[in-house]
């Protein structure tokens, strides 16, 4: 007997990590914000240590619905981790979040790079 699997949504990123006015997001994050903004900050890292063009993530076990965050949104997301973690002051992380910005523009550099000496 095979098991079912689940369907999930697929939302923007925007709608849960974003500044928002909703109770409902500003409760989530409130909450889970530290785990969510340093587990995207991980996917997005690892995203741009395999070449991967996007990530797509479950953010909580108990939504029906997952993120997908593009690679042209990537420094845009790891901007706004970024003023998370700066107003939580945590600054070990915030750290963290400007090596894996500073990898993205190398990988950026090189391929741009690769481009210009094809012309």
């Amino acid at each position: 007997m095979e098991g079912t699997g689940k369907a999930y949504r697929t939302v923007s990123w925007k709608r849960y990590l974003l500044k928002t006015e909703s109770p409902r997001v500003k409760k989530f994050l409130e909450s889970r914000g530290n785990e969510v903004f340093y587990q995207v900050c991980k996917a997005i890292d690892n995203a741009t240590l395999t070449g991967l063009n996007e990530i797509v993530l479950l953010i909580h076990p108990n939504m029906k619905n997952i993120i997908k965050i593009n690679k042209k949104d990537f420094v845009l997301v790891l901007d706004r981790a970024n003023e998370w973690f700066l107003s939580k002051e945590k600054y070990e992380v915030c750290s963290e979040i400007k090596n894996i910005k500073q990898k993205l523009n190398n990988k950026f550099n090189k391929s741009t790079n690769k481009v210009k000496s094809l012309i």
